[in-house]
């Protein structure tokens, strides 16, 4: 359990470096008040205000979250894997085909749902970092030379969101609507991962020395980040309606509801907002997650 942890908290730090700037302009897109034409416009709007480190805002809270969020997901999911292996396995001990996996032989639909097990405990830790995220990430505030210098500090802007937003007892604010993006995105997540990994393994088999790994686990790079991007891509198009709603609540100062949200919509396309940028992040990022996950996977293995 504990090496699965470490797997994707390596994975966690990878994704965050690679889609926090893609994550800021999709938050920007979602909000009404900032009235952003387009991901350019938003894009060119941050740089001309904060240079390149603005693409960059808010981004400490999801950085330091990410290792131990990331890696609690990904040990929930194994750990769902396991159990779903050993119930679909039990009565079929010879069901196995010799020489793969179990991880690679269960059906696609338990590892979906092993994905959506895996939200439960990390929404209850997301909700609150990304509270904090996106009220730093719509936050105009010029930084003056003190500011800056205490920015050296990632946690006193954490703590300044905090106190000038409702305090401690608002941290919680958005959190179900968390879980009910991340329990039917996670699904789509891993187990479309699988599928596309699946169907790359046995559609490019790739010889011994393009392998990467040790004599206990070996993967291919390139299926892994491909697969890897394809799953991103499905996770946010499941969840980018419901990730719209969380942004608008998350980062109102007034009392905000999931329904005064979806009314206050001039249209279904609305809730799409942001969704370009967030599908360009999409691929590289979750890319890098799965790679980070088996590398970091295939160096434990090698250890003596």
């Amino acid at each position: 359990m504990a090496e699965n942890f470490l797997f994707g908290a390596v994975g966690g730090v990878c994704n965050v470096l690679v889609s926090a700037p893609f994550d800021l302009v999709k938050t920007r897109l979602q909000s009404p008040q900032f009235g952003y034409k387009n991901s350019f416009h938003a894009v060119t709007s941050i740089l001309r205000a904060d240079g390149l480190l603005g693409l960059y805002r808010g981004v400490s809270p999801v950085l330091i979250g990410a290792g131990p969020v990331m890696g609690i997901c990904y040990t929930s999911f194994s750990t769902s894997m396991g159990l779903f292996q050993q119930a679909y396995y039990s009565n079929n001990p010879n069901g196995i085909p010799k020489g793969e996996r179990v991880a690679d032989t269960l059906p696609l639909h338990y590892v979906a749902l092993a994905g959506a097990f895996a939200a439960l405990p990390t929404s209850l830790i997301l909700g609150p970092a990304e509270r904090i995220k996106i009220l730093m990430q719509v936050d105009t505030t010029k930084k003056t030379s003190t500011s800056t210098r205490s920015s050296l500090n990632p946690l006193l802007p954490i703590w300044r969101a905090i106190l000038s937003n409702g305090g401690i007892s608002t941290l919680f604010k958005g959190t179900g609507i968390t879980m009910l993006r991340d329990f039917p995105g996670d699904a789509a997540y891993f187990g479309t991962f699988e599928a596309v990994k699946r169907t790359l393994k046995h559609a490019f088999p790739q010889p011994p020395s393009s392998m990467v790994g040790s004599e206990k686990y070996t993967f291919s790079p390139w299926q892994t980040i491909l697969a890897g991007g394809c799953a991103g891509i499905a996770n946010w198009i499941v969840c980018i309606p419901i990730d719209s709603i969380k942004t608008q609540i998350q980062q109102s100062r007034e009392p905000t509801t999931f329904w005064s949200v979806v009314r206050s919509q001039k249209s279904v396309v609305h809730l799409y907002r942001g969704l370009g940028p967030v599908l360009v992040k999409a691929f590289p990022a979750s890319g890098a997650f799965f790679f980070g996950v088996e590398t970091t996977r295939s160096i434990y293995e090698s250890l003596p």
